[in-house]
């Protein structure tokens, strides 16, 4: 069997960045100007969103889940920090889960166990957060 390497698309990562940016872009706004605000999705489902740093050309956002009832132990919540780009107009995850600096691509077996696609995967799934709010999502004031 012969492994197959992956190649890094550019341009699809780019369409990605887009896609998420037109739809973050309102979401931030309103965190800029009505301060932290709460996402919730159903009844054991929320999300906080915070602007971590604002400037002419990029605002940075974090996007935190947030426990309604006890979870268990050692289940770690899900958090992004995401740059957005105005003059571009794109949007890019820069932290994932703690993990910064994320690299188009990396060799595997890797000794921290990223996926071969990890900067990809991390931007498809705020991608997919950011269409899960659209259809089911209540925007609360903190």
């Amino acid at each position: 069997m012969k492994l197959r390497r992956y190649k890094f698309d550019l341009a699809a990562l780019q369409r990605l960045a887009a896609l998420n940016y037109a739809a973050l872009k309102p979401l931030a706004e309103s965190v800029r100007k009505h301060g932290a605000q709460v996402i919730k999705i159903g009844q054991h489902l929320r999300f906080a969103l915070t602007v971590l740093e604002s400037a002419p050309y990029t605002t940075e956002v974090r996007i935190e889940q947030q426990a309604l009832v006890t979870q268990l132990p050692g289940l770690k919540e899900a958090q992004l920090d995401v740059r957005l780009y105005h003059d571009a107009q794109l949007a890019e995850v820069v932290r994932s889960q703690g993990v910064t600096r994320l690299q188009p691509t990396y060799d595997v077996p890797n000794p921290r166990m990223h996926h071969a696609n990890e900067k990809h995967q991390v931007n498809h799934f705020l991608q997919e957060w950011l269409q899960l709010i659209k259809s089911r999502g209540l925007l609360q004031e903190n």
